[in-house]
């Protein structure tokens, strides 16, 4: 999926656009990596283990935090650093955060860009809970973030 298209100018439009954008993005620097479970950093880091913190982190920030769902295990890929466990694939990874990717998109289509967060997850008083505008907005800016360390971790991987 390329970008969205320059002439658009709603905000709603701009955001789930890039968001999927970058859902993809990830997905496609993914295709096809060298050893997605091998660490080539110092800090044990993985491209595995990222796709995990990205499901988790749409499951946090859409699920648990603004539509205030009970989530299991919402903070999930912070107990092992996000390593694969186990018994778990990559294939299974990867349908986990496509299937956390979809549930984002339905909470996010039956809701205004004004609505703030629940306050079940992270935002329990005293804490003034976000907008969704706002969710959307941190969500992509770190999908851009982690879209760039999987540049790098690409490039080192294959050198």
């Amino acid at each position: 999926m390329s970008e969205p298209s320059k002439q658009l100018s709603d905000p709603r439009q701009l955001l789930e656009g890039y968001l999927d954008h970058y859902r993809e993005e990830i997905l496609r620097k993914l295709d096809g990596f060298p050893e997605p479970e091998v660490s080539r950093v110092p800090s044990g880091w993985t491209a595995a283990a990222m796709l995990k913190h990205l499901a988790f982190m749409e499951r946090r920030w859409f699920q648990w935090d603004f539509a205030g769902e009970q989530v299991p295990d919402a903070n999930g890929d912070r107990d092992q650093d996000g390593a694969l466990v186990a018994g778990e694939s990559p294939a299974e990874l990867k349908g986990f955060y496509l299937a956390q990717c979809e549930r984002s998109r339905q909470i996010v289509a039956k809701a205004s860009l004004s609505d703030v967060a629940s306050r079940i997850g992270r935002f329990q008083p005293p804490k003034e809970p976000p907008t969704l505008a706002w969710i959307m907005f941190h969500v992509l800016e770190e999908y851009m973030r982690h879209a760039g360390h999987l540049d790098i971790a690409r490039e080192l991987a294959e050198s």
